[in-house]
Protein backbone atom coordinates (compact mmCIF):
# COMPACT_ATOMS: atom_id res chain seq x y z
CA UNK A 1 0.00 0.00 0.00
CA UNK A 2 2.91 2.11 1.12
CA UNK A 3 4.22 1.86 -2.54
CA UNK A 4 1.24 2.50 -4.06
CA UNK A 5 1.25 5.88 -2.34
CA UNK A 6 4.58 6.85 -3.15
CA UNK A 7 3.83 5.88 -6.43
CA UNK A 8 1.11 7.45 -6.88
CA UNK A 9 2.58 11.18 -5.01
CA UNK A 10 5.53 11.11 -7.55
CA UNK A 11 3.40 10.85 -10.26
CA UNK A 12 1.34 13.68 -9.20
CA UNK A 13 4.54 15.77 -8.29
CA UNK A 14 6.17 15.21 -11.57
CA UNK A 15 3.21 16.27 -13.56
CA UNK A 16 1.41 19.51 -13.01
CA UNK A 17 -1.60 18.96 -14.70
CA UNK A 18 -1.87 15.63 -13.07
CA UNK A 19 -2.22 17.09 -10.24
CA UNK A 20 -4.12 19.77 -11.75
CA UNK A 21 -6.84 17.37 -12.33
CA UNK A 22 -7.10 15.41 -9.24
CA UNK A 23 -7.13 18.58 -7.45
CA UNK A 24 -10.63 19.29 -10.06
CA UNK A 25 -11.96 15.86 -9.77
CA UNK A 26 -11.26 16.04 -5.77
CA UNK A 27 -13.30 19.51 -5.68
CA UNK A 28 -16.52 17.78 -8.16
CA UNK A 29 -16.83 14.79 -5.78
CA UNK A 30 -19.91 14.32 -3.59
CA UNK A 31 -19.80 13.11 0.16
CA UNK A 32 -22.53 11.79 2.16
CA UNK A 33 -22.16 10.97 5.73
CA UNK A 34 -24.48 8.65 7.74
CA UNK A 35 -24.75 6.29 10.44
CA UNK A 36 -25.74 2.46 9.73
CA UNK A 37 -27.80 0.06 11.32
CA UNK A 38 -26.35 -3.58 12.68
CA UNK A 39 -27.69 -4.99 10.25
CA UNK A 40 -26.66 -3.07 7.44
CA UNK A 41 -22.72 -2.77 8.61
CA UNK A 42 -22.95 -6.64 8.50
CA UNK A 43 -24.33 -6.47 4.78
CA UNK A 44 -21.15 -3.88 4.09
CA UNK A 45 -18.94 -5.92 1.43
CA UNK A 46 -15.32 -6.51 2.44
CA UNK A 47 -12.39 -6.18 0.45
CA UNK A 48 -11.34 -8.36 -2.46
CA UNK A 49 -8.33 -10.28 -0.92
CA UNK A 50 -6.21 -11.97 -3.48
CA UNK A 51 -2.60 -13.16 -2.98
CA UNK A 52 -0.93 -9.76 -4.07
CA UNK A 53 -3.06 -8.39 -1.39
CA UNK A 54 -2.37 -10.98 1.67
CA UNK A 55 1.61 -12.01 0.89
CA UNK A 56 0.93 -15.01 -1.79
CA UNK A 57 -1.43 -16.75 0.90
CA UNK A 58 -4.00 -18.07 -1.61
CA UNK A 59 -4.99 -20.78 1.10
CA UNK A 60 -6.32 -18.20 3.72
CA UNK A 61 -7.99 -15.66 1.00
CA UNK A 62 -9.73 -18.90 -0.22
CA UNK A 63 -11.11 -19.73 3.00
CA UNK A 64 -12.04 -15.99 4.30
CA UNK A 65 -12.81 -14.65 0.31
CA UNK A 66 -13.74 -17.49 -1.64
CA UNK A 67 -13.76 -16.25 -5.38
CA UNK A 68 -17.37 -15.59 -6.61
CA UNK A 69 -18.80 -15.69 -3.04
CA UNK A 70 -20.39 -12.91 -1.04
CA UNK A 71 -17.90 -11.34 1.17
CA UNK A 72 -20.23 -9.42 3.55
CA UNK A 73 -18.40 -8.48 6.65
CA UNK A 74 -20.93 -10.89 8.81
CA UNK A 75 -19.69 -13.67 6.15
CA UNK A 76 -16.08 -12.84 6.64
CA UNK A 77 -16.34 -12.88 10.55
CA UNK A 78 -18.46 -16.48 10.22
CA UNK A 79 -15.24 -17.50 8.18
CA UNK A 80 -13.01 -16.14 10.48
CA UNK A 81 -14.56 -17.44 13.71
CA UNK A 82 -14.52 -20.94 11.67
CA UNK A 83 -10.94 -20.96 11.32
CA UNK A 84 -10.04 -19.32 14.48
CA UNK A 85 -12.49 -20.22 17.06
CA UNK A 86 -11.14 -18.39 20.04
CA UNK A 87 -12.65 -16.94 22.84
CA UNK A 88 -11.45 -13.40 22.60
CA UNK A 89 -10.83 -10.73 20.12
CA UNK A 90 -7.32 -10.64 20.89
CA UNK A 91 -6.42 -14.28 20.64
CA UNK A 92 -8.42 -14.32 17.07
CA UNK A 93 -6.54 -12.00 15.71
CA UNK A 94 -3.32 -12.79 17.35
CA UNK A 95 -3.36 -16.54 15.72
CA UNK A 96 -4.55 -14.71 12.34
CA UNK A 97 -2.02 -12.11 12.03
CA UNK A 98 0.06 -15.11 12.92
CA UNK A 99 -0.90 -16.94 9.41
CA UNK A 100 -1.37 -13.37 7.79
CA UNK A 101 0.66 -9.76 8.29
CA UNK A 102 -2.09 -7.86 6.64
CA UNK A 103 -3.69 -8.83 9.69
CA UNK A 104 -1.22 -7.35 12.22
CA UNK A 105 -3.19 -3.93 12.21
CA UNK A 106 -6.12 -5.87 13.70
CA UNK A 107 -4.31 -7.23 16.20
CA UNK A 108 -2.94 -4.31 17.84
CA UNK A 109 -6.26 -2.81 17.53
CA UNK A 110 -8.11 -5.72 19.18
CA UNK A 111 -5.58 -5.18 22.04
CA UNK A 112 -6.43 -1.93 23.41
CA UNK A 113 -9.97 -2.00 21.60
CA UNK A 114 -11.47 1.74 22.20
CA UNK A 115 -15.48 2.26 20.10
CA UNK A 116 -14.41 5.45 20.35
CA UNK A 117 -11.65 5.71 18.32
CA UNK A 118 -12.76 3.67 15.05
CA UNK A 119 -14.38 6.81 12.79
CA UNK A 120 -15.92 6.89 9.81
CA UNK A 121 -15.56 4.15 6.93
CA UNK A 122 -15.45 4.62 3.51
CA UNK A 123 -17.94 3.19 1.55
CA UNK A 124 -19.47 3.30 -2.31
CA UNK A 125 -21.91 1.72 -4.44
CA UNK A 126 -20.97 -2.24 -5.36
CA UNK A 127 -19.34 -1.94 -8.60
CA UNK A 128 -21.64 -4.17 -11.40
CA UNK A 129 -19.13 -6.83 -11.27
CA UNK A 130 -19.60 -7.71 -7.59
CA UNK A 131 -23.59 -7.50 -7.75
CA UNK A 132 -23.70 -11.12 -8.97
CA UNK A 133 -21.78 -12.79 -5.82
CA UNK A 134 -24.23 -10.83 -3.28
CA UNK A 135 -28.03 -10.73 -2.75
CA UNK A 136 -29.99 -7.86 -4.02
CA UNK A 137 -30.22 -5.53 -0.57
CA UNK A 138 -26.36 -5.98 0.06
CA UNK A 139 -25.48 -2.10 -1.63
CA UNK A 140 -22.50 -0.87 -0.06
CA UNK A 141 -18.53 -1.90 -0.64
CA UNK A 142 -16.19 -1.17 2.26
CA UNK A 143 -13.90 1.33 -0.02
CA UNK A 144 -11.78 2.16 3.56
CA UNK A 145 -12.08 0.49 7.05
CA UNK A 146 -11.72 -3.30 6.55
CA UNK A 147 -9.41 -3.55 9.37
CA UNK A 148 -11.04 -1.59 11.67
CA UNK A 149 -14.55 -3.26 10.46
CA UNK A 150 -13.34 -6.71 10.89
CA UNK A 151 -11.77 -5.96 14.57
CA UNK A 152 -15.33 -4.24 15.62
CA UNK A 153 -17.41 -6.99 14.07
CA UNK A 154 -15.31 -10.09 16.14
CA UNK A 155 -15.96 -8.28 19.31
CA UNK A 156 -19.30 -7.80 18.71
CA UNK A 157 -19.83 -11.68 17.76
CA UNK A 158 -18.26 -12.32 20.89
CA UNK A 159 -20.38 -10.28 22.65
CA UNK A 160 -17.22 -8.05 24.17
CA UNK A 161 -18.94 -5.05 22.70
CA UNK A 162 -22.84 -3.77 22.36
CA UNK A 163 -23.36 -2.23 19.00
CA UNK A 164 -23.55 0.85 18.46
CA UNK A 165 -24.37 2.75 14.86
CA UNK A 166 -21.01 3.01 12.55
CA UNK A 167 -20.68 6.45 10.63
CA UNK A 168 -20.24 6.29 6.96
CA UNK A 169 -18.81 8.48 4.34
CA UNK A 170 -20.53 7.65 0.96
CA UNK A 171 -19.26 8.71 -2.46
CA UNK A 172 -19.73 7.41 -5.96
CA UNK A 173 -16.22 6.82 -6.52
CA UNK A 174 -12.96 6.97 -4.57
CA UNK A 175 -10.20 7.07 -7.01
CA UNK A 176 -9.71 10.77 -6.69
CA UNK A 177 -8.32 9.71 -3.23
CA UNK A 178 -7.45 6.03 -4.09
CA UNK A 179 -6.32 5.69 -7.56
CA UNK A 180 -6.58 2.10 -7.56
CA UNK A 181 -9.47 1.61 -6.33
CA UNK A 182 -12.37 0.11 -8.55
CA UNK A 183 -14.55 2.23 -10.55
CA UNK A 184 -18.55 1.78 -9.70
CA UNK A 185 -20.84 1.95 -12.59
CA UNK A 186 -23.89 3.82 -13.06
Amino acid sequence: MKELLLDDAHRLFASPSEYEATQRKIDATTYETFTLSEADFNDLVFMEANDNVWANNQQLVDTLTPKGESRTVKEVIDRIMKAYPYESPIQVFKHLSDDEPWFDGCFIMSARFDLRLLGELLIRPLAAYEKPAHPPKIRFYLEDGNHRALVYAVFLRLHAEKYQPVRVIFSQDWTHIYPWAQLTSG
